[in-house]
């Protein structure tokens, strides 16, 4: 008989206390806290792999950025009893303004009532702001302005948005894109214009990288992790959980960590 290790019980772990702290230092408590804390609030998280929670909770932590749901800068979501991690527009935001290469960035929503028309060929979206917000949205809008001048903008009606998020994100019917559609459809134009028009900074590229796993590609996703380092191999006990089903023998619990980041300054 084996029973799931819990969640709270896997990230109170020493090994794993130590790992995040490798990559946050100090603020490590409190990022493992959180995490502990959203899968509580989250029935389907909380029968996850914590593994897998692991795994992609690390890659918030390596952008230094943080997962608790009302901050919208990054999530948790699971599928299939697996977590996966996935940016959100303030993320993006955040990652850009550190870049130091942005003068101005900014996304937003277009309600019916504000709209007035857009021309894609000279990226010109004429909007009425004086109109109330509310009811209908036509559509969302994101730009940029470099410090060497160069400007961009883009829209996306309702339609194209929806269509995007349901085509490509695997947990398009759970987790942000039902709960916050408005900063999803945000994060996925902002994700559009700064990968192709933005100078991208190494952490920009991981994280564009980090979220294209969660989307549907041709290719299956590349594993980012190194090789899975154990909690049985420090103390040199063959004995561990079984890293497929995240369960451990009842008689002897070990942890199986799945994930290394070495260098703390990664990100």
């Amino acid at each position: 008989m084996t029973n799931q290790l819990s969640v709270k019980t896997y990230f109170n772990e020493p090994i794993v206390q130590e790992k995040f702290a490798e990559v946050l230092g100090k603020g490590s408590k409190s990022f493992v806290n959180s995490i502990i804390s959203i899968t509580s609030d989250n029935k389907l998280l909380a029968n996850t792999n914590p593994k897998s929670i692991m795994q992609e909770a690390m890659k918030a932590a390596v952008l230094n950025l943080p997962i608790e749901k009302s901050l919208g800068f990054a999530y948790i979501v699971p599928y299939k009893g697996q977590a996966q991690f996935q940016i959100g527009y303030k993320g993006l935001i955040q990652l850009a303004i550190r870049s130091g290469q942005i003068k101005n960035i900014n996304s937003g929503v277009i309600y019916q009532s504000q709209f007035k028309g857009y021309d894609p060929l000279f990226e010109q979206l004429d909007v009425d702001f004086s109109q109330p917000s509310g009811g209908d949205i036509a559509g969302y809008f994101a730009s940029i302005e470099l410090l060497n001048g160069f400007r961009k903008l883009i829209y996306w009606n309702y339609d194209k948005v929806y269509a995007h998020g349901k085509r490509f994100s695997k947990s398009f019917g759970s987790g942000p894109w039902k709960s916050d559609f408005d900063a999803m459809a945000q994060k996925t134009l902002l994700k559009e214009l700064i990968s192709k028009y933005a100078p991208l900074s190494q952490e920009m590229q991981q994280a564009v990288k980090f979220d294209n796993e969660t989307e549907d590609v041709k290719n299956d996703p590349v594993d980012i992790t190194e090789e899975a380092e154990t909690l049985d191999d420090l103390l040199e006990n063959n004995n561990g959980v079984d890293s497929e089903t995240g369960e451990i023998p009842e008689e002897n619990e070990q942890l199986d960590l799945g994930v290394t980041y070495d260098d703390p300054n990664a990100k």
